[in-house]
């Protein structure tokens, strides 16, 4: 298999998240070809959406007969627009080189190479929803009950990240009561309550662990009133913090600082998490979210992949080729080193992982 071929067939398929169902199509048909045993789990879409395709999971066993013991997995959603896939002599360009289909196409080829040598105990785990609410890892157990290792992929510059900050995203809402601009004493802004409550949390130092860093908040966007002469009855802002310490403290601290005069909803919720690091390797903290938390439940975990996350989501998303072609062989070796490995204690990520708490976005 190349790589690099793979990657642009990949990259042309449309699949920005809650319409994923054409490049699975491409994928199960492709991996059935090869004589995979192609398994796959229908995902509800978020909200209103109406993908063209059902969406799905998509899970290949070398052996349908054999618990995997190494699934190399990845996302095959992106964040919006859809972008094709042009290049020049060093990069690969266009929405999900790096994250993450580049990736995807690298762990295709490994499973592929280790599937042609014989390993029984090798799986491939394409998801969907990755880039809002992980929805599809959040319900991947129900395909995938147990295995004993998951390499999932991010771009990390092919370096295992050793934790991961933890996600909690909330939405704030104020209400108020309509009047004339002139006459605030007869109403009640909205706005006036939001704004002073986010500036609280923004301002504060919030609890984190030296092992994973600063807790940092990000306030996404806001919205709210009706005119600049017309005290707001509305108001809402959705707000998303990169924790550095377990949520519930966090959640606590936020909550103190919002005050009474909004109210919050939670829409998603991880803690940060240590992640396994190969044996030899210096691992790194990475800040930003994956599927990672939730395939904990299945497995024990690894997150590594080519490409950088300062690409990632921008217009000119890259992956280098020749790192791409390389990672081929790290995802194999890194697979073939744990084909013959127990997870630590033997678990399934339970005793090395805080348990997330799953929350639907929308």
């Amino acid at each position: 298999m190349d790589v690099i071929e793979l990657t642009r067939t990949l990259v042309n398929i449309p699949s920005v998240t809650n319409d994923e169902g054409a490049v699975a199509q491409h994928v199960i048909q492709a991996l059935e070809a090869q004589g995979w045993h192609v398994r796959t789990q229908e995902i509800a879409p978020e909200g209103d959406a109406q993908p063209s395709l059902p969406r799905l999971n998509v899970l290949a066993l070398a052996d349908p007969d054999v618990v995997p013991q190494v699934v190399l997995t990845t996302h095959l959603d992106t964040v919006p627009p859809f972008i094709a896939c042009t290049e020049d002599d060093d990069y690969l360009y266009g929405r999900g080189t790096c994250d993450a289909k580049g990736i995807f196409a690298a762990q295709w080829c490994a499973a592929e190479r280790l599937r042609q040598a014989g390993h029984r105990g090798v799986a491939l785990l394409g998801v969907v929803g990755e880039e809002t609410d992980s929805w599809g890892a959040k319900q991947v157990k129900a395909l995938l009950p147990r295995a004993g290792w998951l390499v999932d992929g991010e771009p990390t510059q092919s370096k295992p990240a050793s934790g991961a900050k933890g996600i909690l995203a909330l939405t704030v809402r104020a209400k108020g009561r309509t009047c004339h601009s002139a006459y605030p004493e007869l109403g009640h802004s909205a706005v006036h309550d939001l704004i002073p409550a986010l500036a609280r949390v923004v301002q504060a130092e919030l609890p984190f662990e030296p092992f994973f860093g600063p807790t940092t908040v990000n306030i996404g966007r806001v919205s709210g009133g009706l005119a600049p002469n017309v005290l707001a009855p509305a108001a809402e802002a959705q707000v998303l913090i990169r924790l550095g310490a377990a949520a519930e403290p966090v959640l606590a601290a936020v909550k103190a600082l919002l005050g009474d005069a909004v109210e919050l909803e939670i829409t998603s919720m991880a803690d940060p998490h240590k992640i396994h690091v190969p044996e030899g390797q210096a691992g790194e903290v990475v800040r930003f979210g994956s599927d990672v938390p939730y395939l904990a439940e299945v497995g024990e975990t690894l997150l590594v992949g080519p490409g950088s996350i300062h690409d990632a989501h921008t217009a000119h998303e890259k992956v280098g080729k020749a790192e791409l072609v390389a990672s081929v062989a790290l995802f194999h070796d890194i697979a073939l080193a744990l084909l013959d490995a127990e997870p630590p204690l033997g678990s399934t990520g339970h005793e090395h992982h805080h348990q997330p708490r799953v929350h639907r976005r929308g």
